[in-house]
């Protein structure tokens, strides 16, 4: 099982003894699972103390009241782990912590005016100004609170949320219904439904477009809001305001798109990068740009067959590779002592013996492949050059998820590592060659055979692509997982990949 099939089986009782004991070794091994179940114990204890509030009317409090065990459950494990856990500075072991209003969900670029402590994700009832970047908050009661800086907001209780300045979309189950964001001259009310609220500090005015359900407002003017419809408001007056721009109003979704973006400086000044391939539209549909500019930079690609969709967010384009003619060829130039090409790839199914990432065409001495087997297992390296020592030591690659998989080629170090979501899965040492890594023209997601006389089978991907980058030099495991953690497709996607349930194929 994975890391949250383990803790949903623990949340639920229904955990073995040995499940659980490798829980623990997990949790004594990756600080972000602990900081992942210390958040997870947080929300359960702040949605018991909300169900058992005695001033909220439940009509079925047992369904909330199941939500007890796996409080009590992590709170345990907690307090069991507490010799080893690092302890926040006012953190008192002895005297149990207010219940939890709000939790941090996810970031972009966020930047408050007030620092906050790195991994603190608690929102509790006060005021924060939000310099610059999005926020998504989370509350004990299901609602969703995404707010894009630069932003002043004031937290009373997990009902109500006073905004003075900036744009929020506010997400709101029927467990929250009566969430309200007030707002100078007018309080809106939401009765289960979805709506985006932006207020200028300079007029006071206040606009709102519900995106579903209904909105209650409550000024010096009464009404109600629905779906479609969109507000404007100033000293407590209601009037319609068609033609609000949507695109304004920050989506949970889009929070991982913005923090990639913001992230594109950063990638571009990398160490020994050579090209990034962001997977952007050009007005060329059929051109595959390289953001990498320089003498050392690969060339722009080309796109066959294979069809522009979405990504790992909505905004995010991929190329979608489905039909055996689909491919895209770029061409890596020079020579090489070392190698590192990533991708963020996700499969759709195994249908091959071989399932090509990225090839060179042809099979000669210094050509690299990049590929999967019909296991998901990642294979490859320099043709031409021995492995008198290979063997997979991780996960495969899964169907239908999004992974992160780099192949590291080193002569002078003689290895070859590839790596699923920061994991090594295939090491291999290289033998001794003078051969040098030679990539030339290369096609990703298949691969092109120069053999004339014979009809190799196909090894054309069934799935989808939205990031390459290839660095002239070998990433560290610490950076492979640095990169891993930024391009995570969310704070709910998990590095960990189902096992191979079969007996390990030869390489």
């Amino acid at each position: 099982m994975t890391d949250l099939e383990w803790l949903d089986a623990w949340r639920h009782g229904q955990i073995s003894e040995a499940d659980f004991a490798r829980l623990q070794a997990r949790l004594r091994e990756d600080a972000g699972l602990r900081a992942q179940l210390r958040a997870l114990a947080e929300v359960e204890e702040g949605l018991t103390a909300w169900a058992m509030h005695p001033t909220i009317e439940h009509p079925k409090p047992a369904r909330h009241l199941r939500w007890l065990p796996w409080a009590i459950a992590a709170a345990a494990c907690l307090l069991a782990l507490a010799g080893w856990w690092p302890k926040r500075p006012n953190e008192m072991p002895e005297v149990a912590q207010a219940a939890v209003t709000a939790l941090l969900v996810d970031e972009a670029g966020a930047e408050f005016a007030e620092a906050r402590a790195a991994g603190e994700v608690r929102f509790d009832p006060g005021r924060y100004a939000l310099r610059a970047g999005t926020v998504h908050l989370r509350f004990v009661n299901g609602a969703d609170l995404v707010v894009q800086g630069p932003a002043e907001f004031e937290i009373h209780d997990e009902l109500r949320t006073r905004l003075a300045s900036g744009t929020v979309r506010a997400i709101v189950p029927p467990a929250a219904r009566g969430f309200t964001v007030e707002t100078p001259g007018m309080a809106y009310e939401d009765v289960g439904t979805e709506f985006g609220l932006i207020l200028n500090p300079a007029t006071g005015e206040s606009a709102m477009h519900v995106f579903d359900g209904q909105v209650n407002l409550h000024g010096k003017e009464l009404g109600s809001v629905f779906g479609g419809e969109s507000v404007r408001c100033r000293d407590g007056q209601i009037e319609a305001a068609p033609g609000l721009d949507l695109a304004a109003f920050p989506s949970p979704d889009s929070i991982g798109y913005l923090r990639w973006a913001s992230q594109r400086k950063e990638m571009l000044s990398h160490p020994g990068l050579i090209a990034w391939f962001p997977f952007e539209r050009q007005g060329n549909a059929s051109m595959l740009g390289n953001a990498v500019r320089g003498a050392n930079a690969v060339p722009d690609g080309r796109i066959a067959g294979a069809r522009w969709a979405t990504g790992r967010w909505p905004g995010k384009e991929a190329l979608w590779f489905d039909r055996e003619s689909d491919f895209a060829e770029i061409e890596i130039p020079g020579d090489y002592t070392e190698l590192s090409v990533a991708v963020w790839i996700k499969v759709d199914r195994f249908d091959r013996q071989m399932n090509a990432i990225l090839n060179s065409n042809g099979s000669e001495p210094g050509d690299v492949h990049f590929q999967m087997n019909r296991f998901g297992l990642p294979r490859g390296g320099l043709l031409g050059v021995d492995r008198p020592e290979a063997g997979w030591v991780g996960d495969p690659v899964p169907e239908g998820k999004w992974a992160y998989v780099v192949s590291v080629l080193s002569l002078p170090h003689r290895r070859h590592v590839i790596y699923v979501n920061g994991s090594p899965v295939l090491e291999a040492k290289l033998g001794g060659s003078d051969v040098l890594i030679r990539p030339g023209y290369c096609r990703l997601g298949n691969w092109l055979s120069e053999a004339l006389d014979q009809a190799p089978a196909s090894r054309a991907l069934n799935g989808m692509i939205d990031e390459l980058a290839i660095w002239n030099r070998a990433l560290s495991p610490q950076e492979i997982s640095d990169l891993t953690e930024r391009g995570r497709p969310s704070l709910l996607w998990s590095r960990e990949n189902p096992p191979l349930n079969v007996p390990l194929p030869k390489l």
